[in-house]
Parts: C-alpha cells; sequence; structure tokens
C-alpha cells in the first residue's frame, strides 16, 4: 500500500487554500495512496509568535470546511486522509488543536493535541485547551494507524503508547518553522519509525508567514528510519511512498522488541516529579 504526505502553503484565503489542498488529495489519490496526511492547520495561517486573540477567528467546528473537504475526498477516493484544524466549541474560549481521521467518507478518530507550547515563538497555551485522551489507533482497513500532533513528536511516550496499541503507520501533522530544528525534526521521525517499527507520516506547511518561514521537509519514513519520500524542499506537493506492511510485520516477529520490554522498571517515566533527584 502508498502512503502520502502533504505539503502546502496556507495564503490566508481559507476557501483558496482548501481547494489547493483538495487538488493535492486528488494527486495523492491518483498516484496510489491509500493514507494522506495533512499538515497541522493545513487550511489556515498558524499562529505567530506574539498571542492575538483576533486569531480565534479561525475556528471552526468539527463539521466545518475544512473537514467536510477531507471527509468528502475520503469517500470520493474510498481512501483514509487524517485532516487537522482549530477546533472550536460551544463554550466561549473553549478551543483545540484537533485532528480527524476520515476512513472512506466516516469520522472514525477525534484526537485533540495533549502536550501544548509556549515557547519558541509557539505560544499554543495562550489559545487551546489541551486534550485529555492519550492517541489511540484507527483501524483503517489496510493499515492500523494513530495520530500525535507536532510539538508531541518530542515526547516518545506518545509514540510509544500508538506501537502498544497495535499501530502501523504514525501520522505527524506539523507546522515547524525553526530553521535551526531542521537536523533535529528529522532525526526525531526517524527514530520515532526505528524504535517502534513502524511507518512515520509527516505533513508540514511550507512559505512564509508573518516572521516564521516554514520549511517543510514533508515525508514518510520506513520502520528502519528511511526517508522514503519527501517532497522538495520550498515547494508544496504530495510526497508518495510504497509502505511494505507485512515486511514491517515480519520484522516485528523477527526483532521482538516489544515482548522484550521490562514496563515494571519504567516506573519513573509516569511519575510525577519536581526536582531534581536527592
Amino acid at each position: 500500500m502508498k502512503l502520502a504526505a502533504l505539503q502546502l502553503r496556507a495564503t490566508g484565503d481559507r476557501d483558496e487554500t482548501i481547494r489547493r489542498a483538495a487538488e493535492l488529495i486528488d494527486e495523492a489519490a491518483a498516484r496510489g495512496a491509500r493514507v494522506v496526511l495533512m499538515p497541522e492547520f493545513f487550511a489556515i495561517p498558524f499562529v505567530q509568535p506574539e498571542p492575538d486573540p483576533g486569531y480565534v477567528k479561525w475556528a471552526e467546528p468539527v463539521g466545518g470546511p475544512s473537514n467536510e473537504m477531507c471527509a468528502r475526498k475520503s469517500a470520493e477516493h474510498g481512501i483514509t486522509i487524517v485532516s487537522s484544524f482549530f477546533e472550536g466549541t460551544n463554550v466561549p474560549g473553549i478551543y483545540h488543536n484537533t485532528s480527524v481521521t476520515f476512513v472512506r467518507g466516516e469520522a472514525r478518530q477525534v484526537y485533540r493535541k495533549s502536550h501544548l507550547p509556549f515557547s519558541n515563538g509557539f505560544p499554543e497555551k495562550f489559545y487551546f485547551r489541551p486534550g485529555q485522551e492519550p492517541p489511540s489507533v484507527v483501524d483503517a482497513g489496510d493499515v492500523k494507524l494513530g495520530t500525535i500532533i507536532c510539538y508531541e513528536r518530542h515526547f516518545p511516550e506518545l509514540s510509544r503508547t500508538v506501537a502498544l496499541d497495535g499501530g502501523e503507520v504514525l501520522c505527524v501533522p506539523v507546522a515547524s518553522a525553526s530553521a535551526p530544528m531542521k537536523e533535529v525534526f528529522q532525526l526525531e521521525l526517524r527514530a520515532h519509525a526505528a524504535f517502534n517499527q513502524f511507518f512515520v507520516i509527516c505533513s508540514n506547511r511550507v512559505g512564509l508567514e508573518g516572521s516564521k518561514d516554514y520549511f517543510g521537509l514533508s515525508a514518510v519514513y520506513g520502520p528502519d528510519g528511511t526517508v522514503l519520500a519527501q517532497v522538495p524542499d520550498g515547494e508544496e506537493g504530495v510526497a508518495v511512498a510504497e509502505a511494505d506492511v507485512e515486511g514491517m510485520r515480519a520484522s516485528r516477529m523477527r526483532r521482538p522488541f516489544f515482548r522484550d520490554r521490562r514496563p515494571e522498571l519504567y516506573g519513573a517515566i509516569i511519575e510525577e516529579r519536581t526536582e531534581g533527584a536527592k
């Protein structure tokens, strides 16, 4: 089966950006992709370094225009699409950074970003309430997949949760613009793939938005951390890669990392610590 990472610019015109995103989904489907990942908040500009209460104008409900298009294209092509959008709620002042997984047009999972930054020019804690559920796995028929969102790639506990839940593909929609982090960005994604023996899809935006220059590097990674396909630097487009899922499953049997785990030794990982060791 084939996996696709989509990369595009957000123009500030939501309708036009959604139209362009739909074209790229059509391209991915025409190239045989069965799973397509959208970038974080693909249809709108992302947050700027200074908190701006006016940014909430971009919020939309789960059934808003971003997801309406993704659901429609998922049904039209009979594929899985993982969307990302700025979720507004019925409660004033409560918003989420949210992804929705559509399988053949049906919304199978809603995941709200649980780890939020307020650093390095991304004041997300100002806007969003963190989700209260861990990432979980969706059976998309061809493959089982889970999603974590951008900043959450810095927390390996989350990707391991997806792997232990049976995940075979990790979807990581991002909005990443810090040039000094480019090498670490790719290193982290390769490590998630290798440590968990699964495929990783990462979709980023590209281009200048205010003071941020988004660097792209949208790609599909193999279970050994190899980059299988990547969108050319600085361009809109789609990276499509063949994923040997059966080979991945066989590799997990030959190298049974999950069998050899020792959870009873890992208590320090989940302990609440507010000071260093004494």
